[in-house]
């Protein structure tokens, strides 16, 4: 990667955290590797003087009440606004099973907690460790915030998308949307062991975003919202 001005895109994958670096100008190729924790990708951002990170996993997390950002990110992805899990409340952080989690949900918000959403929370605590409140900055380099791929893939195409991006056309409908922006994204990317090639997209689609980040030109949804921890709950696209 030549570029001297760099950003990136991060996904959870089964194998860790896909990353996917780029330059800041559209058509800049995509390069994309596979790291066994978030502390290794953010020692990685730093190391190469990223000038923005976009992160798909929650970061700030709600009380009581939804996150404004969720409900205007479902809002914009119309009929693939399941592809959002409601983000899981603060008080089941530290939840040791499922149904300590949804035990937890139910008494302090009057909801439960979708398995998926309790799938998430080994990767919100990694990304926690590392990216402290201070580190969420809006003058800290790198500057990381919460993506959503979908809602991402919808902003840049301005409609969301139509098929699943674990199906064929889906997949192909993401590549024709992401090529005019990464050079080497025209077909399915090289595969990266530890990673499906929709991990691959994803974090494609929340680098494109962190360019938009850098240039001062993202969608910010749920502005200045912050949890009881002093955590950031907006979503970028």
């Amino acid at each position: 990667m030549n570029d001297s001005a760099l950003v990136a895109g991060v996904d959870a994958a089964k194998g860790g955290w896909v990353m996917a670096i780029t330059g800041t100008d559209p058509g800049s190729p995509v390069a994309f590797s596979l790291w066994p924790s978030f502390a290794k990708v953010w020692a990685e951002a730093r190391s190469q003087g990223l000038l923005a990170v976009g992160v798909d996993m929650p970061i700030g997390l709600p009380g009581q009440d939804l996150r404004r950002s969720d409900i205007k990110a479902r809002e914009l992805l119309g009929p693939r606004r399941s592809s959002l899990f409601w983000t899981p409340p603060l008080c089941v952080l530290d939840a040791a099973d499922h149904a300590e989690a949804n035990q937890r949900g139910r008494a302090h918000t009057g909801r439960g907690l979708s398995i998926q959403a309790f799938h998430l929370l080994p990767k919100v605590r990694e990304v926690r460790a590392e990216l402290t409140p201070e580190n969420l900055d809006p003058h800290a380099k790198p500057r990381a915030a919460e993506v959503h791929p979908e809602t991402s893939f919808a902003v840049l195409a301005g409609r969301s998308m139509e098929s699943s991006k674990r199906q064929p056309p889906g997949r192909a409908e993401r590549l024709a949307v992401l090529a005019p922006e990464f050079s080497n994204l025209a077909e399915d990317p090289a595969p990266v062991p530890g990673a499906t090639v929709d991990d691959l997209l994803d974090a494609a689609a929340a680098a494109w975003t962190a360019r938009r980040m850098a240039a001062g030109t993202v969608m910010i949804l749920g502005p200045d919202e912050v949890d009881a921890t002093g955590y950031p709950m907006a979503i970028w696209a």
